[in-house]
């Protein structure tokens, strides 16, 4: 209605000049017309004609929500129908608001469903609403030309959204040849389904259970789930006859980590393929408390046995390692269960499947998620790592979930997860002629003297190089680099020195023969890509080994500095790659270190990135499947040190190294590898004080 004029003699007028208004037998009668006079290809293309009807320039509407319903649709549902809103915008464009959604009402099935064992007897009906949404951004529909278009997306004649009859007939078919401990975990699998098998990006799932109360109506739930809550591993059958098992593993009397790791090993000499393992883990006794700290982990393994003999397996390999089994929950040189055997849901008197008290224990749920945080419990189809972020916080009282990497009888085990950890110092000790910093400067005839004088000074391991990396270093053959660096750990030995040994090199057989010779670490800078024979050996021999990111060789790296996605992330996804690759090929992931490779493919900025957002890579909220991994960094007389100090030299870098240990320390690295051993223990002495 517009403004009235006013009136010249002081009089009240009521002037009325126009009222634009919609008239809805108006647009009843012209929807009737069109529906009853058109045919229609499906329900969307009839909720889009009456869409464009109401907002063309006959019937002049601005914005319209239509619902259309289809009664007995489905055969055992009420009704299916589509809603759908659209809007006008000033220049007569015609856009998509909000989501579309398609509908099934009243879905009527049976299925087993309950605790109580009298509700597990026979099938019980269950109704169930469905609502699948689905936004169009930016979608733009062309009033009147009959076809809609939306954005990139090719959606068919009339933009097609769900097909609600195939949806309804998988779950269907699902539902009834399942069945659930409650309506919770019913209505999570439906969601599932819809969203990994059905394709479906969001849904809206509403069960009720008639015959569950006797004076209500019925109890029902609904939940809203989007794929991306689902992004679910799908269960792959590993071979003709072969089952996928996933194992606890624990032990909290005597040598915990020998007892997990001799575990390990009985069930790859048994048959028991092991695929991958997690982090070990420190815990806190559950249930009986006045007993020692368990050290607890989980692995993967592929069998051919069946549950019941896979038990039979797994209580022999305890009794084979010197397990007495005093109370329940009570103190085990080695404890193994099953946690999950394929899909399977299997209750007897000597077997649950998946493990009756898993979804309650952090120490089986974070070790789990460490090598399957997607997977799906089979009775709650909800993803393992929604299982472990959905726990309480422990007690005030009880000492949290710590990690645990052994590097040697002779240094107390990394912690990553201990916000107050120490950071260990590497020397370097390279046998070489021509490295950056120190070429020519050791020798096997002081070799005794400087490995003395590192360890007063206060380093914890030494890493001794036969093969400079840097850019441009003539490359020598394997039996040339031996003979460096093998009679050096020899004669380590011989003097009885028991301090750690790191070997850096990134060839197989100079690895295997420095181990042999006494060294307990692999230190390889391209993280098993030099040579295809590393990571294997690197399982063989079944040490630590450090993974490094770098691209290229020393020749090239320098021209592959670019990280389009950020330098951070890059290197965190590209180091995720070979940790999968070092599982593959049998190296447990307690055996691994993480370096992110300064000065390796990277120009000056991203080495200072690297430093100045190690947090993201370290710290426990880090989202790259490498939390709880320990990190080295080298930040020692790099060539970036220099430029931003201006020193020339390598060896004069101590003060911008300084610098760099120190924010290292700070960023959370568990291990830094320096030259200047005392200048830098002083600098991480401090470091550690003020952040740790």
């Amino acid at each position: 209605m517009r403004e009235a004029p006013s009136s010249e003699d002081g009089n009240d007028l009521i002037f009325l000049r126009s009222l634009n208004l919609i008239n809805y037998g108006t647009v009843a009668k012209a929807v009737s017309g069109l529906v009853e006079n058109s045919t229609f290809t499906s329900l969307e293309h009839l909720a889009e004609e009456v869409s464009r009807l109401t907002l063309g320039p006959v019937l002049g509407g601005g914005w319209v929500k239509v619902v259309v319903e289809k009664p007995r649709a489905l055969l055992r549902a009420d009704a299916a129908g589509i809603a759908v809103t659209r809007r006008r915008e000033k220049d007569g464009r015609v856009v998509v608001e909000g989501e579309d959604r398609v509908f099934v009402k009243n879905l009527r099935l049976v299925t087993i469903i309950g605790i109580n064992p009298w509700e597990r007897e026979e099938k019980q009906s269950v109704i169930i609403n469905l609502t699948m949404h689905k936004e169009n951004k930016c979608a733009i529909l062309g009033v009147g030309e009959g076809q809609a278009m939306g954005g990139d997306e090719k959606q068919g004649e009339f933009g097609l959204l769900y097909d609600f009859r195939a949806v309804a007939q998988h779950i269907t078919e699902h539902v009834e040849a399942s069945d659930y401990k409650t309506v919770e975990a019913f209505v999570t699998a439906i969601a599932r389904e819809a969203c990994v098998h059905c394709g479906i990006s969001k849904i809206t799932v509403q069960a009720e259970k008639p015959s569950a109360l006797t004076f209500a109506e019925c109890p029902g739930v609904e939940i809203t789930r989007e794929r991306s809550f689902f992004n679910l591993e799908e269960f792959r059958t590993v071979g003709e006859g072969k089952h996928d098992v996933f194992i606890a593993l624990g032990s909290n009397v005597g040598d915990r980590f020998r007892a997990v790791k001799n575990a390990v090993k009985e069930l790859d000499m048994r048959g028991i393929k092991v695929k991958r393992t997690s982090s070990l883990y420190q815990s806190a006794p559950m249930y009986v408390l006045d007993q020692p700290t368990f050290l607890n982990g989980v692995c993967q393994v592929e069998t051919t046995l069946s549950p019941e003999d896979l038990l039979t397996e797994l209580k022999e390999i305890e009794n084979t390692l010197g397990r007495t089994k005093t109370v329940e929950n009570g103190p085990r040189s080695i404890d193994l269960d099953i946690l999950l055997y394929d899909d399977l849901v299997l209750q007897t008197e000597r077997l649950k499947i998946p493990h009756a008290s898993m979804l309650e224990r952090e120490f089986v749920l974070r070790p789990l998620c460490d090598i399957a945080p997607s997977r799906a419990h089979p009775l709650t189809s909800t993803a393992f790592i929604h299982h472990l972020n959905a726990l309480p916080p422990p007690p005030p009282s009880t000492p949290p979930l710590r990690t645990f990497i052994h590097l040697s009888p002779h240094l107390p085990p990394l912690d990553p997860s201990n916000p107050h950890r120490p950071t260990l110092i590497m020397a370097v000790l390279n046998l070489t002629p021509d490295s950056f910093s120190d070429g020519g400067l050791h020798s096997l005839t002081t070799v005794v003297a400087t490995v003395t004088s590192f360890i007063e000074k206060g380093a914890h391991i030494i890493d001794i190089g036969g093969q400079s990396t840097r850019p441009g270093a003539p490359q020598i053959s394997a039996e040339e680099e031996a003979s460096r660096i093998i009679p050096a750990i020899r004669t380590i030995r011989a003097a009885g020195l028991t301090v750690p040994i790191s070997i850096d090199t990134y060839r197989a057989s100079v690895a295997r023969a420095a181990v042999e010779a006494g060294a307990d670490i692999i230190n390889d800078i391209s993280a098993g890509r030099f040579d295809s024979s590393m990571l294997t050996t690197v399982a063989e021999l079944g040490v630590p080994v450090c993974l490094m990111h770098t691209r290229g060789t020393p020749e090239t790296m320098g021209s592959l500095t670019s990280y389009p996605l950020g330098v951070v992330r890059t290197v965190a996804a590209e180091l995720s790659e070979r940790v999968a690759a070092a599982e593959a090929a049998g190296v447990r992931r307690w055996n691994i270190i993480l370096d992110p490779g300064l000065g390796f493919a990277k120009d000056m900025e991203g080495n200072l990135e690297i430093i100045r957002r190690l947090g993201e890579l370290t710290g426990d909220g880090a989202d790259h499947g490498l939390r709880g991994m320990p990190w080295l960094l080298g930040p020692s007389r790099k060539r970036f040190v220099g430029t931003v100090t201006g020193v020339e030299r390598a060896g004069e870098r101590q003060w911008g190294t300084a610098g760099a240990v120190a924010a290292c320390v700070g960023g959370g690295a568990d291990v830094v590898r320096v030259h200047d051993v005392e200048e830098m223990r002083r600098v991480v002495d401090m470091a550690v004080a003020i952040w740790r």
